[in-house]
């Protein structure tokens, strides 16, 4: 069986255009602004980040992982896994918290499970999906092959 073509520059290319311009799509939901996209969406995967081998609960998008199931991420540990200062993360944080998108609690921060049913965090994701999926077909439609990774 012959070995696919090597595409890796052409799979970066596409990879890094489409993720620029999947983050700006979504940060739009943030008032265009990118960094509390980030600080919002490092909180929030950092809450449940244990969670990502599971592929039996959490799963449908009404399946919202409970409070419960969230750890909390200290300020400190957000910011070293962002690559973002504290002095640029700390006022976002804080606007996250005021506008109710993000609590501090004893252990650190929290994206509370009640935001995610939120009407408008609902459509994100199923927006998020539909990009997805377009994203996979671009790929494919290039000739990008999405089977086991190669080393040539």
């Amino acid at each position: 069986m012959p070995s696919p073509p090597d595409n890796r520059r052409l799979t970066g290319r596409l990879i890094a255009y489409e993720l620029i311009d999947l983050l700006n799509h979504m940060a739009r939901r943030y008032d265009g602004d990118l960094i509390s996209l980030l600080v919002f969406t490092g909180v929030w995967t950092a809450n449940t980040a244990h969670l990502r081998a599971t592929t039996d609960r959490y799963v449908a998008l009404h399946d919202i992982p409970p409070d419960s199931q969230r750890r909390a991420i200290a300020d400190a540990d957000l910011a070293e896994r962002l690559c973002l200062p504290r002095h640029i993360m700390d006022p976002y944080v804080a606007a996250l918290i005021d506008v109710g998108m993000i609590e501090r609690r004893d252990l650190g921060l929290v994206v509370p499970s009640a935001v995610f049913t939120r009407a408008e965090m609902l459509a994100g994701a199923n927006d998020t999906y539909g990009r997805l999926i377009e994203i996979l077909a671009r790929l494919r439609k290039a000739g990008v092959s999405l089977g086991e990774s190669e080393t040539f």
